[in-house]
């Protein structure tokens, strides 16, 4: 089949493409985003409402086990309800073993292609019961729509970034093709990105104009139009436009028609989502996808009474389909280039409550499958099941491992740098106070030791340059960076050009910048970096959010860098049109090292 090509989308249009601006920066080589043997793709699966994943991953060591069986007398369950998994243990060397109901997914387990990830959650810094009151903690942490962002999203500081944390890779890694390459098949957060904005994918496609693909009435309206172009220049020109998305449509369609549903992976809804799932990857080479990225979600999981009958039901809906959607990938020598990972919006309480249910805990169990996972035990540390023991804040597991190194994990084996994970990660940096052991966990291979990192610090320009200034003096170049808040950089302009020049080459890693009305207008700029003063390349193109008069951040990748230019195309001043021509910095700041 022929490979659908970027001039046949932008012939079309650009509305059903979420990567048209250039990414924030590349940290794998230009070359790797050809479609090839590179490959891969990630595919999480949420479950919605708190997973009981301690009905999912039960201990098995005797002392454990008759824990649990106390504390959850109504729906524990017996070592014969529990999957067949021999030898199969967790860090400390204690036996876990999975629900009944998911006899596959403990087989992958076994054959080293699944994993579990154990007492897993949302955290700020490690935690512990003795450390419990002087740490920070997520707010809301039994409120599922503000856990179901946590899991998706990182910690920025202060604050949940406004993104998801794989939209944020994306935002890094993605290169323009066809189609986004973060793609949402039933909604969520985790692929939002600041320019890598998530396609919404339907079960049985994807449509460049919604109509077209449920209509048959419109899709003949539509095809009279184009097909017979009348009236002006103007009206033929728009009517060539719209000739271009019906184009558009039917070499996706012939994309999809060459790869289609697979019937081995069981139709429900789960298995439906992730029949698409597949199509799409067998697609990547014509959409001119290197990496991909897939959310899909069941919901169910909020078991607050008769949970047992209910809740084994999901698990072996689960395990049927993800192991077939598995099996079907090893079939097509993909299972190697894809991990599916499980989140949910918490782990549910130690005890049962009195409606043989249970209510919203903290930490939680994960699953894990794919070629690329090192399997045959699981990672991390199961909790002694005792409400309030050493393991237990009250009647909730205090997790021992972070979602964001859950999710760091995966970033790293996505393909993402040190330097792009502390962006995303902040919480996981190496220098922090009350650091992690580790911001990863393995279960991908290629475990590395972070080197000792060398904070990024504010780079000192050895000289500041602006191809215009503000015409009264109050707008000097040197302005930008003087420290004072009072002042400000200003020129009028598109194209308008401001230059740092470093005192010495540095590898950078941050812009930091303040604008005037920062929180009613937003800026764009390009950033261009050189190694040589002379010859810039650009590595993003931002717009700012026009939410915020504070520090604005950008990340900034390369080495040897010495000089950043920022090229300034106006504003979109929301009350003053005669005003958006104009460009300002209050404050500028290259990090680096």
């Amino acid at each position: 089949m022929m490979k659908l090509t970027r001039r046949h989308f932008l012939k079309g249009s650009a509305a059903v493409s979420g990567t048209t601006l250039m990414p924030l920066s590349l940290t794998l080589p230009g070359t790797a985003h050809a479609a090839g043997n590179d490959y891969k793709a990630l595919i999480c699966l949420f479950l919605y409402g708190g997973n009981d994943s301690f009905n999912m991953v039960v201990p098995a060591d005797a002392a454990n086990h008759t824990n649990y069986l106390a504390a959850r007398p109504d729906i524990g369950l017996q070592l014969n309800e529990m999957a067949d998994m021999a030898g199969f243990t967790d860090e400390a060397g204690q036996q876990v073993r999975l629900n009944g109901q998911m006899p596959n997914l403990a087989q992958l387990m076994l054959e080293g292609a699944a994993t579990t990830i154990v007492n897993v959650g949302t955290m700020l810094e490690p935690t512990t019961k003795a450390n419990y009151s002087q740490v920070r903690k997520p707010a809301n942490l039994g409120a599922h729509n503000k856990q179901q962002l946590a899991w998706q999203r990182s910690w920025n500081i202060s604050e949940y970034n406004p993104f998801g944390w794989a939209g944020m890779m994306m935002d890094i890694l993605a290169s323009p093709s066809l189609i986004a390459e973060n793609m949402e098949i039933s909604g969520g957060e985790l692929l939002d990105g600041q320019q890598a904005i998530p396609v919404e994918v339907e079960s049985n496609g994807v449509a460049a104009m919604d109509a077209l693909g449920h209509s048959n009435i419109v899709k003949e309206n539509f095809s009279s139009l184009v097909d017979n172009p009348y009236g002006s220049l103007f009206s033929q020109a728009y009517t060539a436009r719209l000739q271009g998305v019906r184009d558009f449509q039917e070499q996706l369609d012939a994309v999809f028609a060459a790869n289609p549903e697979d019937e081995s992976i069981n139709p429900s809804y789960l298995g439906r989502q992730l029949r698409m799932v597949k199509r799409l990857m067998q697609s990547s080479e014509a959409l001119g996808h290197q990496r991909q990225v897939f959310f899909v979600s069941t919901g169910g999981f909020d078991n607050h009474r008769n949970q047992r009958g209910r809740h084994d039901g999901l698990l072996a809906d689960i395990d049927q389909v993800v192991t077939q959607f598995y099996r079907a990938l090893e079939a097509e020598g993909l299972s190697d280039k894809a991990v599916l990972f499980s989140m949910s919006d918490f782990g549910r309480t130690i005890e049962n409550n009195s409606n043989a249910g249970t209510d919203h805990g903290w930490g939680s169990n994960q699953i894990v499958v794919g070629g690329a996972v090192q399997g045959g035990k699981a990672y991390g540390r199961y909790p002694s099941f005792v409400r309030d023991g050493v393991d237990a804040i009250g009647n909730k597991f205090i997790p021992s491992t972070s979602s964001e190194q859950m999710a760091a994990t995966l970033c790293q084996w996505f393909g993402l740098s040190e330097s792009s994970i502390d962006y995303i990660f902040p919480s996981l940096r190496p220098t922090n106070t009350n650091a992690f052991s580790s911001r990863y966990l393995g279960f991908l291979g290629n475990v590395t030791t972070p080197p000792p990192v060398v904070d990024p610090a504010v780079l000192v320009p050895a000289a500041v340059v602006a191809s215009v200034e503000n015409a009264n003096g109050t707008g000097a170049a040197i302005n930008a960076i003087d420290g004072n808040p009072e002042t400000r950089w200003s020129a009028k302009g598109i194209g308008v050009t401001y230059t740092l020049t470093l005192s010495s080459p540095a590898t950078i890693s941050l812009l930091r910048y303040k604008q005037v009305k920062g929180d009613v207008r937003s800026y764009m700029f390009d950033i261009q970096t050189s190694t040589d003063g002379v010859t810039f390349t650009t590595i993003a193109s931002v717009t700012t959010p026009g939410n915020s008069a504070d520090w604005l951040e950008a990340p900034l990748t390369g080495d040897d860098i010495t000089a950043v230019r920022l090229v300034c195309n106006g504003n979109n001043d929301p009350v003053d049109t005669s005003l958006r021509g104009w460009n300002n910095f209050i404050e500028l700041e290259v990090w680096g090292v």
